[in-house]
């Protein structure tokens, strides 16, 4: 599987000011054979936005609210959040998370469900590993920028903002993507994370 690629820098390109090694620093995925495209692109996103939280506000976030204005009201609280830039490490892919997440993804995709069911089982073989862990699902979003957005701006869960949280958690160290037909949904994304 290729790596993503980085977009070019041009005018119209929401990364154009950013650093070509911040850039390369997120792309923690390129190498990752077991992962798609667009699920190395929602770890790209999620690395850009933790180690630049106040220049993706003021770039990419701002570039995806042009496109989708529906977005722009639950995303009031998202910029104050990004634009106090409390960076944090990049999440590292873990191929044994990835594996789960697309067992899981796969499954609630088949049965056309949507939550967390079984949380705490699927994550014991992982809590040897890791201390904390932590679960985003998405759904209806094929690609991976919408995906990360959609969780990021969370207004599925404006009171205790989950799915931000996990995103930005300084704890979290590495990550598991997969994504999945559903049935219901469309596509569904399945995010794990250990720290």
């Amino acid at each position: 599987m290729p790596s993503i690629k980085l977009l070019a820098q041009s005018n119209n390109d929401p990364l154009a000011t950013w650093d070509k090694d911040i850039l390369k620093q997120a792309n923690t995925a390129a190498s990752a054979s077991y992962l798609s495209d667009e699920e190395k692109k929602l770890i790209y996103y999620t690395n850009l936005c933790r180690l630049q939280p106040k220049l993706f506000c003021q770039t990419v976030l701002e570039d995806y609210l042009k496109n989708h204005p529906d977005m722009v009201k639950g995303s009031v609280g998202l910029k104050h959040t990004l634009m106090a830039d409390k960076a944090c490490a990049v999440l590292v892919p873990d191929e044994e998370f990835c594996k789960m997440a697309k067992t899981y993804a796969t499954k609630m995709g088949k049965e056309g469900k949507e939550g967390h069911l079984d949380f705490e089982q699927r994550m014991k073989p992982f809590m040897k590993k890791y201390m904390a862990v932590g679960e985003n699902c998405d759904y209806g979003n094929e690609l991976g920028l919408d995906a990360f957005m959609h969780l990021l701006i969370d207004q599925s869960d404006p009171v205790s903002l989950g799915h931000r949280k996990n995103l930005l958690d300084i704890n979290f160290k590495a990550i598991g993507v997969a994504g999945a037909p559903h049935k219901t949904y469309r596509f569904n994304y399945v995010m794990d994370f250990g720290g």
